[in-house]
């Protein structure tokens, strides 16, 4: 039998799964799975709440003051964002109005540890903290990882903290109560029975707001203040260590790039489903045309694991020599430093849409499956482009973004030329004219 895998990731651009529809039997096997996975999910949520409502039954808490700078004074808060990189960007204008109300406090904040070191050195952060929690089911089964996960949340209990913080969803709620703290806010629809002192109503993409908004609001019910709409404060913004920035001038210096010329970087990946990415060979047309008529420094971009995807573009285009493949060769906090000294980022839906916004380079993003206006770009210069067709915006975060089809035309329509024009627009402002948002 014939591995066509490779054919498909070289034809299609999207890779193995793709351009042709899915089977009766994986169809059938995908319903299984769902339905087996959301068994297991109402089993550990039955399981889980009846835990916090006997521990509420224990530790019963009649009054609680309102969580207002006048009322509530927390010496420690934990902010848990376990989740992906895009995401963790968005809770920054959160962190920052939690810090304007309570400048005395010490603000702590458990990410994954795949992004503990673009935290590390973020002003208004005073401890980056790793955490999976996710990972932890797959330890209970090892002596080992169960004494190290014991250790894990014994030093969580250590710190005391006055509040937490759960951002996103079930696990983060489970690490703060985990935690010990006092007060713990986070959505209702997004936390087991009685884990959280301070619910608020919903769930995130069920109440139409952007993944910003979704942070601002836990933030306002913790106390914090929190700007109005459309003040630059609520905008993530991300500093760019001087040593980063360093390493990068020196890579780029390596690699021949002039500093006079403008650098536009692409990002072909997505860790979060491959319907998400726009088709390589589109990316490698976008490459040529921004090579032959922008004047501009071509750029790849992306984690290790994006390696692969950067090197199909490569193959495709008419003069890949011209290209600069940085795929995989800075880590995140020199991911940032690159981003901020580009003139322009083009990217789908994913963790460097949001760097490049919160180091201030304008976007242009690639929208499908995903909605926009829940995880699109935020700075009025960023542009989006995408196609409104029947079945887009699909994705809702239960599972990753694959298209049940087999077959992103949502990605697919969005043709190379106008990525290009929007491209070209935001690198010389006063020759093109696109359409923003």
């Amino acid at each position: 039998m014939t591995d066509t895998s490779h054919d498909l990731a070289s034809g299609s651009g999207f890779g193995k799964g793709y351009d042709y529809p899915p089977g009766a039997g994986e169809r059938w096997r995908a319903r299984g799975q769902a339905r087996v996975k959301g068994a297991a999910k109402g089993v550990l949520r039955a399981v889980l709440g009846a835990v916090g409502a006997v521990d509420a039954l224990l530790h019963p808490q009649f009054r609680r003051p309102a969580l207002t700078p006048a009322t509530f004074h927390p010496r420690r808060i934990l902010v848990i964002r376990t989740d992906l990189l895009g995401d963790v960007v968005m809770t920054l204008p959160a962190l920052h109005a939690l810090r304007l109300a309570y400048p005395a406090a010490r603000i702590d904040l458990a990410v994954l540890p795949a992004n503990v070191a673009l935290l590390r050195d973020q002003p208004g952060i005073d401890r980056i903290i790793a955490c999976d929690p996710e990972g932890w089911l797959g330890g209970v089964f090892n002596a080992q990882q169960r004494a190290q996960l014991r250790g894990a949340i014994r030093e969580l209990r250590a710190q005391h903290y006055d509040l937490a913080i759960s951002v996103c969803g079930e696990w983060a709620g489970v690490v703060a109560r985990l935690s010990g703290a006092r007060r713990r806010v986070g959505f209702a629809g997004e936390a087991y029975p009685h884990f959280l002192t301070d619910p608020v109503p919903g769930r995130r993409f069920a109440l139409g707001m952007h993944e910003v908004d979704y942070g601002l609001a836990l933030a306002e019910r913790a106390g914090g203040s929190v700007a109005p709409i459309g003040d630059p404060a609520r905008l993530p913004r991300l500093h760019v260590p001087d040593a980063a920035r360093e390493r990068v001038r020196a890579l780029l210096a390596a690699r021949g790039i002039s500093p006079d010329r403008p650098l536009v970087a692409l990002h072909a990946g997505s860790g979060n489903g491959q319907a998400k990415r726009w088709p390589l060979p589109s990316w490698a047309r976008l490459a040529d045309i921004l090579l032959d008529h922008a004047d501009a420094t071509v750029v790849l971009i992306g984690a290790p694991s994006d390696a692969p995807l950067a090197q199909t573009v490569l193959r495709r285009m008419h003069a890949p020599a011209r290209a600069i493949d940085l795929t995989g060769q800075t880590t995140l906090p020199e991911l940032a430093a690159l981003l901020q000294i580009c003139a322009v980022v083009v990217t789908g839906d994913s963790g460097p849409l949001h760097v490049a916004e919160a180091v201030g380079t304008p976007v242009v993003a690639l929208h499908g499956p995903t909605n926009p206006a829940e995880s699109g770009p935020v700075d009025p210069h960023s542009v989006i482009l995408r196609r409104a067709i029947w079945c887009a915006p699909c994705y809702d975060s239960r599972a990753t973004a694959e298209c049940r089809f087999g077959n992103p035309l949502c990605m697919k329509g969005i043709a190379p030329a106008e990525v290009a024009a929007a491209t070209r627009a935001l690198l010389h402002p006063a020759c093109d004219i696109v359409g923003r948002g």
